[in-house]
């Protein structure tokens, strides 16, 4: 952020040029979490064995700026609590452990420029939020929400006009820096996204296919891959294809549904997610919702250390090196309790293969939002 600031305070003369001060061309964002949670029916990731269940209270913070270089050029940056380890996938403190209150850290997890090319063509350089669209409602099972790798992508989106079908289509290489002080491994991937107008509806159709490189050193935290020697055996290329809809109406006002098909071409691992969702995820005051996902995974079905780790077992599995899969369900509700804060309730499941129970979490989050 040091240099960030340096830098942007050396342009203060050439924005004062331009019809404004640093502050007219300055923005701030936040985003923080209060959370309880906990773990029942426990079992060791790396054995599958039972073990104590988990009480626990987390938080995050998270502080971003945008500044406008010119006129279709500016560079963001944010700010982020950050795990112990520094683990991509977590950027929550936990209470009470020493994280937050005895030298836990605060990383710079963004750090971009997002330039404009055409009116039509739009391009970012930099560590980054993924540019691919993901399924609504909990859409983390193949690329966790809380990653930001580092890289270029480029989203072509033609003009739209209202009530007519629409498209774009994206491309992006990263380096995925989600395991720390170990290997990071590549990704070169391209996703196209049809939006379709049906009465009432609003219907997206996105199909991806990721292409992993250099994975062969990545070490056995895998989260349910299979593993050799204590590290991935198995090689990734991933095609991604979902459908969601939402549309007016049911007990709720609004009904968004989803289904996503996952597939490991060079090992023909499958999985599966479903979702629907009654009522509205906008942050607005009053708003409120209900969902439940139910998925399916085999162990290989995705490039693991960049998928979610929100469900009792994390990935697809068990860290045993056996690539077993996974299945399980995400249920819950929020309610909007002003625009910028909310409160959810959410229970989330795993069945890993090879494991002695089936563990179960529960959680409490309060978040908010702030922008300026």
């Amino acid at each position: 952020m040091i240099v960030l600031a340096l830098g942007l305070f050396s342009l203060q003369g050439q924005g004062q040029g331009q019809g404004g001060s640093i502050w007219d061309r300055l923005s701030f964002d936040a985003e923080g979490r209060m959370r309880g949670e906990a773990t029942w029916n426990n079992v060791d990731a790396g054995t599958g064995d039972e073990i104590d269940d988990r009480y626990r209270g987390r938080m995050r913070l998270r502080i971003g700026a945008k500044y406008a270089l010119m006129e279709n050029l500016s560079v963001r940056a944010r700010v982020s609590t950050a795990s112990d380890g520094n683990d991509a996938n977590n950027p929550h403190w936990d209470f009470g452990d020493g994280d937050g209150f005895n030298g836990s850290q605060m990383v710079l997890d963004r750090f971009y420029l997002d330039w404009t090319a055409q009116e039509e063509l739009h391009v970012v350089l930099g560590k980054q939020p993924h540019a691919f669209a993901t399924p609504p409602i909990f859409g983390d099972f193949l690329w966790d929400s809380d990653i930001s790798p580092s890289g270029v992508t480029a989203t072509w989106a033609p003009a739209r006009t209202a009530g007519e079908a629409g498209f774009d289509a994206r491309v992006a290489g990263y380096v995925a820096t989600e395991i720390a002080a170990d290997y990071d491994p590549r990704m070169i991937g391209a996703q196209g996204n049809l939006y379709l107008p049906v009465d009432e509806a609003t219907v997206q159709v996105s199909s991806a296919l990721y292409d992993w490189r250099n994975v062969d050193d990545v070490a056995s935290n895998n989260q349910g891959n299979s593993t050799v020697g204590g590290v991935l055996s198995e090689e990734y290329l991933v095609w991604d294809t979902f459908a969601s809809g939402t549309l007016p109406g049911g007990p709720l006002d609004e009904i968004t549904g989803f289904l996503e098909y996952l597939r490991n071409l060079e090992e023909s691992d499958d999985g599966i997610v479903a979702g629907v969702m009654f009522g509205s995820s906008k942050w607005v005051r009053g708003n409120y919702n209900l969902f439940f996902e139910l998925y399916t995974l085999d162990g290989d079905a995705v490039f693991a250390p960049v998928a979610q780790d929100d469900t009792p077992i994390a990935g697809t599995g068990l860290n045993d090196g056996d690539g077993d899969g996974m299945e399980g369900a995400v249920l819950g509700g929020q309610y909007f309790v002003r625009d910028n804060v909310a409160l959810k309730v959410w229970l989330l499941t795993s069945s890993p293969d090879g494991a002695d129970d089936d563990p179960i979490r529960l959680r409490i989050d309060l978040d908010f939002r702030v922008t300026k």
